[in-house]
């Protein structure tokens, strides 16, 4: 019992002396004090005097001190004009030590919860450095293993980013950005995705015509990856014609042209197994000679025409025959 009492007064006598009627004088919080925690209570009766407190902390190189006076001033005093600057300096100070990701969080904070009370142009500007440095950061490097790297990470950072600020002038490449993480983690549809809204976005952007180019090799990758299946191939195709027709003449054209080449191949060969299969598996003359022909007509000079010119007339033959008996 005596044991558990002393406990009582120590913390009643640690506990920071706070004026709340003094402080309503000030300064009124009308949303509801917040993080009323022990280690996160503030040291001083108002949020300026807590604010110069934290800075004076700071300046004597008391740095983690004054990390946590900042982050109460802005958990107790949330709608006070100092939440802002304490926030932003909490946010900086976990960047000076390398923590990326947590800066992040704490800068996203700013935009979240204290808008018009930070540098705006500033903090996009470090958000996006983050965010292509967490893109590209490896991990778990041991001894000779280089680690590996997590893209799909940045995706969201950099989503956060464009709805920070829509039309920042990087917003397009932060745009293309959200794709390209998505690429690097083979999330080719996720990536698609997010290039096609770069195009729909910023389509006067130098980043529509990559983002155009990226969809195009998206689909390409994935028709490689199922050269069967026939929804992909299309896919390909069409947005491989739709770069190189908006974009004949950039630099990634050649490049564009031997996917449609290859694609084109491709489609042929599937449109050519797929008639023999009509003919040879299934055993319908008819449906196999609308396939050949439809072969002949969107592929004329394809490595299976002559193939398909010699089964087309054999099933014609089979066809009439056939009708007459009937």
């Amino acid at each position: 019992m005596r044991k558990a009492l002393l406990i009582v007064l120590l913390v009643a006598f640690a506990w920071p002396v706070f004026d709340c009627a003094a402080a309503s004088k000030v300064y009124e919080e009308t949303s509801g004090r917040k993080g009323r925690y022990f280690f996160r209570r503030p040291r001083k009766n108002t949020p300026d005097q807590q604010l110069a407190y934290a800075d004076k902390l700071l300046e004597e190189g008391k740095m983690r001190r004054a990390m946590r006076h900042y982050l109460a001033l802005t958990r107790f005093w949330p709608e006070s004009p100092q939440a802002g600057e304490a926030q932003y300096k909490y946010a900086r100070l976990l960047d000076h030590r390398g923590k990326l990701m947590d800066a992040f969080e704490e800068y996203q904070r700013l935009f979240d919860h204290h808008t018009g009370f930070f540098p705006y142009d500033e903090v996009l500007h470090r958000q996006f450095e983050l965010a292509e440095i967490l893109m590209n950061r490896r991990k778990g490097k041991f001894l000779f293993f280089p680690g590996f790297t997590a893209p799909e990470r940045a995706a969201p950072l950099f989503e956060s980013i464009v709805k920070n600020g829509p039309q920042w002038e990087r917003a397009p490449e932060a745009q293309f950005f959200v794709g390209q993480a998505y690429e690097k983690s083979l999330e080719y549809e996720q990536a698609v995705a997010a290039y096609m809204r770069t195009q729909q976005r910023y389509p006067a952007s130098p980043f529509a015509e990559k983002a155009s180019f990226r969809t195009a090799h998206c689909f390409y990758t994935l028709a490689q990856e199922s050269p069967n299946n026939k929804q992909l191939l299309e896919n390909a195709w069409a947005t491989t014609t739709l770069f190189l027709t908006t974009y004949p003449r950039s630099d990634l054209a050649p490049k564009a042209r031997e996917y449609a080449e290859s694609l084109r191949r491709q489609r042929a060969r599937l449109a050519y197994n797929t008639a023999t299969y009509y003919d040879r598996i299934e055993k319908r003359p008819k449906s196999a000679l609308i396939a050949y022909e439809t072969l002949l007509r969107d592929f004329p000079d394809s490595d299976w025409t002559e193939k398909a010119k010699g089964r087309i007339e054999a099933l014609k033959k089979i066809v009439e025959t056939t009708s007459n008996e009937k």
